[in-house]
């Protein structure tokens, strides 16, 4: 792969640091390149207290942002969820020398909130990155306003995304969106939706397989991108019909009403449900959430939402229960993806076994 280094930040430390990253991650088979070639990742090297965005040319280059921590702060976690929003960034690392030079730790965070620490150095570095900068976003909708609905018509699997989503919030694991525009400025917000069609960051996601409307192939109601799920309000506004996926364009294909939100996308967990109701076809329903159930099943590697790579995994760890279609799996230092025959299901079996706090796993 190839990768370039913006340096923002002018503390000596940190740029030491990234230069002998920089010499482990050409060792690893990367190359360096100039500021103005095209990359697949960028070290944006930044302040963690007024981080910069780092403005890439497309989607397929990734940023990791890294920053050190200079003077101690109250909650780390929250100033580093901050800074990465601000830098726009995949995945942000915080340095600290406050243990002394010889014992330095390092923090890392994604935009799913994965929060771990570890003894810094440069090929734990890499080995905390790979997952991001080698994975592949499936993030583009076609929309086609091709979905006809009777006046007044009451869809099932609609209200049944209503009323559980509310249930997400009861269970007190549906955190609200996350404001980008109290920390991004209108031209970094269109540059996020030009880039990733995204207008906020929020957590969890419900989806039921179509069975109401005639289409064929694997084809699924979804919540949308960067909605309340507790309060979801009408299809076209913050819930989607799926009816595909087009490989070769790498495009979700979803079904909407003539009236519509035209900036409304489908879940970034979208290629990762498709996958699963087309693997198999005894899923009903499918559940995301920051949360977490001793004893699962779990993903080796942390790629992030909406990644093929993702998708790929949950898939081939289904495969390894005794009923995929009905099961829990965790997502390393993320949360679970939890399948049924139906949504009623899920949300029987996961009553009282939720824990809000993500395990974060080396």
């Amino acid at each position: 792969m190839k990768f370039k280094v913006n340096k923002v930040s002018t503390c000596p430390d940190l740029l030491y640091l990234t230069n002998i990253l920089a010499e482990e991650i050409t060792k690893k088979g990367n190359e360096l390149v100039s500021s103005v070639e095209n990359s697949n990742f960028v070290l944006n090297i930044i302040d963690l207290e007024s981080p910069k965005a780092f403005r890439r040319k497309c989607q397929e280059e990734m940023v990791v942002s890294i920053a050190m921590l200079k003077n101690p702060v109250s909650d780390l976690k929250t100033a580093c969820y901050v800074a990465l929003v601000k830098s726009i960034s995949n995945i942000l690392f915080c340095i600290s020398l406050q243990e002394g030079r010889e014992n330095p730790k390092a923090f890392s965070i994604t935009p799913e909130v994965g929060f771990t620490e570890f003894n810094y150095d440069p090929d734990n570095m890499y080995k905390y990155m790979y997952p991001v900068i080698s994975s592949h976003f499936v993030l583009k909708n076609k929309l086609f306003d091709d979905l006809i609905l009777e006046e007044n018509e009451i869809i099932p699997e609609v209200e049944d995304l209503k009323a559980f989503g509310r249930e997400l919030h009861d269970l007190g694991v549906l955190p609200a969106p996350f404001p980008l525009i109290e920390f991004l400025d209108k031209d970094l917000i269109d540059q996020l939706y030009r880039l990733y069609q995204i207008k906020g960051l929020s957590y969890g996601n419900l989806s039921i397989r179509n069975v109401n409307h005639n289409i064929e192939g694997t084809s699924y109601w979804m919540t949308a991108r960067g909605v309340d799920k507790s309060n979801l309000k009408g299809i076209g506004k913050d819930m989607l019909l799926v009816k595909g996926y087009d490989k070769e364009s790498g495009e979700m294909l979803v079904s909407v009403p003539l009236e519509h939100d035209p900036r409304i996308r489908v879940s970034v967990d979208a290629i990762e449900h498709y996958m699963i109701y087309r693997e198999f076809p005894k899923t009903g329903a499918i559940v995301h959430v920051h949360a977490w159930i001793e004893d699962v099943l779990c993903t080796a590697q942390s790629y992030p939402c909406g990644t093929s790579e993702l998708a790929e995994n949950v898939v081939e760890l289904l495969k390894k229960t005794s009923s995929p279609e009905r099961t829990e799996v965790g997502l390393k230092n993320h949360g679970l993806t939890i399948t049924g025959p139906d949504i009623v299901d899920i949300f029987r079996r996961i009553h009282g076994r939720l824990k809000t706090n993500v395990p974060m796993l080396n």
